[in-house]
């Protein structure tokens, strides 16, 4: 099944479009399109047929995790004792129990809260640390964001005592989960050594971390992955097949919402007049600053946020239909028919490219292909709920959607504001992000892209602002 893996990666990206149109039955015309390769059938649902896109959500016989292992598995170095769990079907025990799990962790509000408060503290007294008093420092913005967000999420998600207080994993961590696709060459001494390095650290430290339960002290309530690991233990998973079962959680969990924040700031920085319009927003929203003689903290509401600031959720909506383009993909573990008439074999790869949704030339525009947040507002600037509606994240309805919907909302709104408030953001001298340039994609292969090049981007403490804290008291569910 080695042969499918360079088109999993190619439908995520923007040629999905071509190599849609290159099937010999193209979708625009037949419910289901195949293309046949060595021992591997791939069939194609067009994701703007929405009878045949019912027929697919209705299908019995599928597993999203099949695909995980068979895309992955090798260049993350998953090893034979979670084989059996990861490739569970979807009807399956393992992955109804996952799902359970991340939906009472992930979308209950009380969680929801706890979560994104804890998150927003740990990313403050990071930011502490690393950035004092006015002086400009310079940052790679990928791996400065990168490092940030994996402390705080790995605070929060595994715990205060666990891998993710330390550096070099989190550095380790970035090399590796961004480098898959550069992993699964199967000609070895063409592949970078730090690479296998980056892996081999990051599998020996969760090793570690797992063998000694080692998920954060004992005042914390049971963190996500401590939850997860007694439910391996209950589903009795073996003890050597943790790792890749937390890999799958951190990669799902965490390596998206760094990617959609990374971009988000990436394209503000670019972008000085959408800098400006979304400061000057913002500051309009804050609530009640607490003055002293030389600075004020600044307290903003979530919730106010998310009523009083159309600029910034358009900004959100702009970056999903973007750079949420993922397919939805399963692998068929029996003989299936679709439709009454096409059949399904066994070991097929059936999908849909979101690409060709979130780039119709008909719902978005003849600049499809540039990033512009302001076509999510209507003409008076009210965010254009009608055109949201046309996005299709986060999975398809009938199907299993993405638990951290609402948690990626409000951990990517928070994380951009508070670094929107706290600091003076601008490229580095002839960085590309000065002429507007934004680093090119590079497939992750996992979901959300991750940037080709790392810019260089001047940081440094707005002139008399002491902190900024995001309130999350009257959170609402939403995306």
């Amino acid at each position: 099944m080695v042969c499918i893996l360079p088109l999993l990666t190619g439908l995520s990206s923007k040629r999905a479009h071509d190599l849609h149109a290159t099937l010999p039955s193209a979708a625009q015309r037949t419910p289901i399109s195949t293309l046949k390769l060595p021992g591997q059938d791939m069939h194609f649902i067009h994701p703007l047929d929405a009878p045949s896109i019912k027929q697919f959500t209705g299908m019995r016989h599928l597993s999203l995790m099949t695909v995980f292992r068979v895309a992955v598995g090798s260049c993350m170095g998953l090893v034979p004792a979670s084989e059996q769990f990861l490739s569970d079907p979807d009807s399956g025990a393992f992955k109804r129990a996952l799902s359970k799990l991340f939906n009472e962790e992930l979308r209950s509000l009380q969680n929801l809260r706890r979560n994104a408060a804890q998150l927003e503290l740990k990313a403050g007294g990071h930011w502490d640390k690393t950035i004092k008093g006015r002086d400009p420092v310079r940052v790679g913005l990928g791996s400065w964001l990168f490092d940030l967000l994996s402390y705080s999420m790995g605070a929060v998600f595994w715990g205060e005592e666990g891998p993710f207080e330390d550096a070099l994993f989190r550095e380790h961590l970035r090399v590796f989960i961004q480098n898959l696709e550069t992993l699964r060459n199967p000609i070895s001494f063409l592949v970078p050594r730090e690479l296998f390095s980056a892996r081999e650290y990051v599998r020996k430290k969760l090793d570690k971390a797992a063998e000694d339960e080692a998920y954060g002290d004992e005042i914390q309530e049971p963190t996500l992955f401590k939850r997860l690991s007694v439910l391996y233990e209950t589903l009795e998973l073996p003890q050597e097949g943790f790792t890749d079962c937390h890999l799958v959680a951190i990669v799902g969990l965490m390596s998206n919402v760094i990617n959609i924040i990374t971009w988000a700031i990436c394209h503000i920085v670019a972008d000085s007049e959408l800098m400006a319009s979304l400061v000057s927003e913002l500051n309009a929203a804050v609530d009640h600053p607490h003055h002293t003689q030389d600075t004020k903290s600044l307290v903003i509401d979530m919730d106010r946020v998310r009523s009083s600031c159309p600029l910034l959720l358009a900004t959100w909506y702009e970056l999903l239909r973007v750079y949420g383009d993922s397919p939805v993909a399963r692998y068929v573990y029996e003989d299936s028919i679709f439709e009454a008439k096409y059949q399904i074999k066994k070991g097929s790869i059936i999908m849909t490219p979101i690409h060709l949704h979130n780039f119709a030339l008909d719902t978005w525009g003849a600049d499809v292909d540039a990033f512009r947040p302001s076509r999510f507002l209507k003409d008076n600037g009210d965010v254009d709920a009608d055109l949201v509606k046309h996005l299709n994240v986060f999975g398809l309805p009938g199907m299993h959607q993405c638990p951290g919907r609402y948690l990626g909302l409000n951990i990517t709104l928070s994380l951009v504001v508070k670094a929107l408030l706290s600091f003076e953001m601008v490229p580095g001298d002839g960085d590309a992000l000065g002429k507007g340039v934004v680093p090119k994609r590079k497939e992750t292969m996992l979901g959300l892209p991750a940037m080709r090049r790392d810019p260089e981007v001047i940081v440094r403490r707005r002139d008399g602002i002491k902190s900024v804290r995001v309130g999350f008291e009257n959170v609402r569910p939403g995306w």
